[in-house]
């Protein structure tokens, strides 16, 4: 399942003086100047992450004309097959502030943020792509295990407190108390989905679980029980209350090193049990008689009509029927670490820099080891540039630029660029990628030791 934090902010800013937001990443770094955003363009980051791409799954006609998606009939199976992983995911955040304030009292400097947090997450098996192009291959029939499907979203509303001082000149400690407002919450798995498929009938075999935190959120059934897709969302309001804490310490060993450790998102959520629906499938079930079940007639429709097709025929092999919930459930955040190690030169102009980041999840890890090299000829103007060594699919390159003119503190970076788009301005070759934009008015400085 997605998990309920994530990625909130460009780890390509870690080391740059001047990037109002640098504390969601660490609480202890603090930009020169305090600053007040503006609301909404203060701070918004949007990030993907996945191993899969565009061009997986649309292709050029062979004599021009529209682009044809992998379902259609002219896209060779084999050819589109051969570039999937055995499990494919897509995960998506938003972070968008609402209200956001730090500023300096002497040494300390505080911070005061209102934010919305949006967390999509997609876990596609291998076998449900060969099931949807091939489908029955085989006069005797085929098997296709369709486990590990998995689909997620949240959406989160934040406010966080956070402090920071120097206990020592080269030691520098920062902590951040966080209150969270679950909007809503889905989650939906099937652990287990074989699809026997023969001339005759389909049988098709599951174990999963849906669960849906929404206040007011009513599932539609058929007159078999079956949930259908289709719902009513009466008197929305909040559905759960959780909190978190964010910790960070800077320490500057010898002259001109620092190293820093972060832990964030460290808590949890209790969703009330009045706003949880549920329901499960479980068992087996036998379709005959079916034609065109999403195989034959599908690729002949618009990709939107495509999706549309795809998830009620899903919803309908799934059958998943309501069941009912018996208490509040407690969900905890996945934490995130974040590590880095900065070395700076002529008198603080130039730095390299090293930030690994470690987030848990539910069944995996999610790393990043990214380089930077950081360049500060002036207060008013920081510039960095990095490369991250694990995820990007070569297109890993990542800036970050913090400028301060007058009265205005404009920041944008991006940790995976990427050069290739469509005109739709999709990346064609990743879709990991990320991009932060911020905007604030700039305040006073603090009295800090010399960071180096």
């Amino acid at each position: 399942t997605s998990p309920l934090a994530a990625q909130q902010v460009s780890r390509t800013g870690y080391f740059m003086d001047n990037a109002t937001h640098r504390h969601l990443l660490n609480p202890a770094l603090n930009p020169a100047k305090g600053y007040i955003s503006l609301p909404v363009a203060g701070e918004f980051y949007l990030g993907l992450e996945s191993n899969m791409k565009f061009t997986n799954f649309v292709y050029p006609p062979a004599g021009g004309g529209e682009l044809l998606t992998f379902m259609h009939k002219d896209v060779d199976a084999n050819a589109f097959l051969s570039q999937l992983s055995l499990n494919n995911y897509l995960r998506t955040d938003i972070r968008t502030s609402l209200l956001s304030l730090g500023f300096y009292t002497g040494a300390s400097f505080w911070t005061f943020d209102v934010a919305t947090r949006v967390n999509l997450s997609l876990d596609l098996p291998y076998d449900l792509f060969a099931f949807l192009k091939q489908g029955m291959t085989s006069s005797q029939g085929n098997l296709y295990h369709l486990g590990n499907l998995f689909v997620s979203s949240s959406v989160l509303a934040e406010a966080s407190l956070g402090y920071s001082r120097n206990i020592m000149n080269n030691l520098r400690v920062g902590a951040k108390v966080k209150m969270l407002v679950g909007g809503a919450r889905i989650k939906a798995g099937l652990t287990t989905m074989d699809v026997n498929m023969t001339p005759d009938a389909w049988t098709i075999t599951t174990n999963g679980l849906l669960e849906a935190y929404a206040k007011g959120l009513t599932l539609k059934t058929d007159e078999e029980g079956v949930i259908n897709g289709q719902f009513d969302f009466a008197s929305p309001g909040p559905a759960g209350l959780g909190a978190a804490v964010d910790l960070g310490v800077n320490y500057s060993p010898i002259r001109n090193l620092d190293v820093s450790l972060a832990l964030i998102d460290l808590g949890a959520i209790k969703w009330n049990m009045a706003a949880i629906t549920r329901a499960t499938s479980s068992g087996q079930v036998t379709f005959s008689g079916i034609e065109n079940f999403g195989i034959d007639s599908i690729g002949q429709q618009s990709a939107e009509d495509q999706m549309t097709i795809l998830q009620d025929d899903l919803l309908k092999m799934a059958q998943f029927k309501p069941t009912t919930a018996t208490e509040d459930v407690v969900e905890r955040l996945f934490p995130t670490v974040n590590a880095g190690v900065e070395y700076a030169m002529l008198k603080n102009k130039i730095s390299l820099g090293v930030l690994y980041s470690n987030r848990f999840m539910e069944n995996e890890r999610y790393s990043e080891l990214t380089g930077s090299l950081n360049l500060r000829p002036a207060r008013w103007f920081n510039l960095s540039g990095s490369y991250s060594f694990i995820h990007g699919k070569r297109e890993t390159f990542g800036f970050a630029l913090g400028f301060i003119p007058a009265i205005m503190n404009i920041y944008l970076a991006c940790d995976y660029t990427f050069f290739h788009v469509t005109p739709q301005f999709i990346p064609l070759n990743t879709l990991t990628t990320n991009i932060q934009l911020g905007v604030s008015i700039p305040l006073g400085r603090g009295k800090v030791p010399p960071k180096h």
